[in-house]
């Protein structure tokens, strides 16, 4: 899913996120705090549909989105189950000891007990990557595992 955002000079800020199905959401907010929302289809300059929101009504429906209110029954399943897990980033510096090594030969896992998910190098996502994929400085290594292993899976990393 993509989102972009740009300035709209004296009324505020216009982000668009791209739904699928050919459509985007585009959401306005006003320097007055009002919200737009609109819901476009790709290349057309018309809306299929558009909302005015308050700055009140915009943050109740957000919270709605969020699921600050109200949680489906398979997020609270999903939950349950990866409640301990945690899902997050570490860069790593150039004075990294992981630096130039694969995944497959630090033996990431065994060693953190976390799994490296994803590694942003620059503005490139390498998604799922195999064993073989080296490290670099400044990779941001998204990882997932037991939130008692991240504090570890750090140490491995800046050590």
């Amino acid at each position: 899913m993509g989102i972009s955002e740009s300035d709209l000079p004296g009324i505020g800020r216009r982000y668009e996120i791209l739904v699928g199905g050919g459509q985007s959401i585009v959401v306005v907010v006003h320097h007055s705090g009002r919200r737009d929302l609109y819901v476009m289809k790709r290349h057309d300059e018309d809306p299929l549909c558009s909302v005015e929101l308050s700055d009140d009504q915009a943050r109740r429906v957000g919270g709605i989105l969020s699921g600050s209110t109200f949680k489906p029954a398979v997020v609270e399943e999903i939950e349950s189950i990866i409640g301990e897990f945690v899902v997050d980033w570490v860069t790593v510096g150039d004075d990294s000891s992981i630096v130039g090594r694969t995944i497959g030969e630090l033996r990431i896992r065994q060693a953190t007990g976390m799994s490296i998910i994803a590694i942003i190098r620059g503005k490139t996502s390498i998604n799922a990557p195999d064993p073989s994929q080296t490290i670099e400085v400044g990779d941001r290594l998204v990882v997932v595992g037991p939130r008692d292993n991240f504090r570890g899976f750090i140490n491995f990393v800046l050590g």
